[in-house]
């Protein structure tokens, strides 16, 4: 490449030549996972200049915090500082110019719980990183179905399917034997009453609750109204490639494996993490030490929300070491939340 200096300034204040230098120490960088050196960049990168002028610009690209170097080597590597320079500029044209790695066309199909698998497992197939998918909390999709199971004479289960696909269940004792008349009737009536309604909302209880109906009919559906609650607004989520995930930590030397074993055991900051996404128009990205947990900070996080056109349902992700394919990894998650979101429209239309 044709590397003659300019002093024409990009951003954060960096020439072009600058600018080309990180992103190729990075691309190498991860590529290798070695230090990239100047003799290096001018035998493979093709800079046509001398090593001394490449090794002043590493200098001055380590003095603006955007490349570091082991104690041990000549070479240097990114820093977070350098890698959220290269994702905010050089990432996102590098990744239009590639191939996606990302579920194609009739790659997810089915119920949105069985699409939501599918989509993690080939998500960190494309990528070789975590992949995470939350599904839809079951307080925040419209009721599409309601059934009413008579299991014993005093004994039944609500079945409360949702327009996302989502299944929510809850078994209901009662003190003596139930009229099946009755039960016959709540099914009708909830599926009437309910259906296009959101899960756990003030209108779905006054439904419960209308005076036209019976004392005896009122007093059956108190019975039953535990069961159309919020559930606490439980996301779930779908986990795959922990243990590529963990050999590339390994690799990199990360001493956080224990720490983040626990966090993907006990899933709720990961959880809360993907939520902080969804409301995100843009792909969410934090890397390094923008990650919110101590445990999470030698990580990078690439997530995209998916839903419907009036509100978004999910989160799609990436966990993976901060030396990853950003251009690649963004553009799967990109496309894989676009895929989620077909489907999701399919399921609720």
């Amino acid at each position: 490449m044709n590397m003659d200096e300019t002093t024409n300034k990009g951003t954060a204040g960096l020439t072009p030549r600058l600018a080309q230098i990180l992103a190729a120490v990075i691309e190498y960088h991860v590529a290798t996972g070695k230090p990239i050196g100047s003799r290096f960049l001018c035998q493979q990168g093709g800079f046509e200049v001398s090593a001394s002028t490449v090794r002043g610009e590493l200098a001055k690209l380590e003095k603006l915090g955007f490349l570091t170097h082991p104690h041990t080597s000549a070479g240097r590597v990114p820093t977070d500082e350098g890698y959220r320079f290269y994702v905010d500029t050089t990432a996102r044209e590098r990744r239009s110019r590639r191939r996606v790695n990302a579920p194609g066309p009739g790659e997810l199909e089915g119920e949105i719980e069985d699409s939501l698998r599918q989509c993690a497992a080939l998500l960190a197939r494309a990528t070789g990183l975590l992949a995470l998918v939350s599904a839809p909390s079951q307080d925040s999709t419209a009721i599409r179905h309601v059934e009413v199971l008579q299991l014993h004479p005093d004994m039944l289960v609500v079945v409360i399917i949702t327009a996302s696909g989502g299944v929510a269940k809850k078994m209901v004792i009662f003190d003596g034997a139930v009229d099946p008349g009755v039960v016959n009737w709540a099914r009708s009536y909830l599926n009437e009453a309910v259906a296009g309604l959101e899960l756990g909302s003030r209108r779905v209880m006054m439904r419960l609750e209308e005076p036209g109906l019976s004392e005896v009919e009122r007093s059956f559906l108190g019975w039953l109204a535990p069961a159309f609650g919020s559930g606490g607004g439980s996301r779930g989520l779908y986990v795959d490639g922990v243990s590529s995930f963990f050999s590339r930590l390994e690799a990199d030397g990360s001493s956080a494996i224990r720490s983040l074993m626990r966090l993907l055991d006990q899933q709720e900051e990961i959880v809360e993490l993907l939520g902080t996404a969804i409301s995100e128009q843009r792909v969410y990205l934090r890397i390094g030490r923008e990650m919110p947990a101590t445990a999470m900070r030698g990580c990078s996080l690439v997530a995209a929300n998916y839903g419907l056109a009036h509100r978004n349902l999910g989160t799609v992700g990436v966990l993976g070491p901060t030396r990853m394919d950003y251009p690649s990894v963004i553009g799967s998650v990109e496309h894989t939340a676009r895929s989620l979101s077909r489907l999701v429209e399919e399921i609720y239309n």
